[in-house]
């Protein structure tokens, strides 16, 4: 079987599980325990999703989320926000930099966690005029999604390293 183009027309997505979904085509076919991926998680959250089966073979495929009917598509963004979340830095308390490697203690809407960033030239980025993305030693992934927001004193710390 090749791939399947999923809209509104062809096909009904409905959440099983945390992160898994069946996927009900026009047909009747029912397929289950499909894991939804997105290719592009940061810069086009959105379009090409992918859903694959307990392989990891590509069973179907989503272009856009707004072709879908508005129930099978929020039933991908409730899958999405466990599987991508990433926890929003509203406030940094303390860096300290020892033999290139930075730590920092920070404020997240998940509570206040510890860091260590290995190279602040790779692990810091920031996308578009606002949104930062910072990726620890544990590749574990934290956002600022607006940083004029911070405060003052966070700002300062976040832009001794950019």
């Amino acid at each position: 079987m090749g791939r399947i183009y999923i809209d509104q027309y062809t096909g009904r997505i409905k959440r099983t599980d945390v992160y898994l979904v069946k996927l009900t085509l026009k047909d009747g076919t029912v397929i289950e325990n499909l894991e939804p991926r997105r290719l592009f998680p940061v810069t086009n959250a959105n379009m090409f999703i992918t859903l694959l089966d307990s392989d990891e073979k590509e069973v179907a495929f989503v272009r856009d989320l707004e072709e879908l009917d508005k129930d099978s598509a929020r039933e991908l963004q409730e899958c999405f926000k466990e599987y991508y979340r990433i926890p929003q830095i509203t406030r940094l308390i303390e860096s300290d930099e020892k033999f290139g490697s930075l730590t920092w203690k920070v404020e997240t809407d998940h509570g206040i966690v510890s860091f260590r960033i290995r190279n602040r030239h790779s692990d810091i980025k920031c996308f578009g005029n606002k949104r930062v993305l910072i990726r620890d030693t544990n590749d574990n992934r934290y956002e600022i999604d607006d940083y004029k927001l911070l405060d003052a004193h966070s700002r300062h710390l976040l832009f001794s390293y950019l």
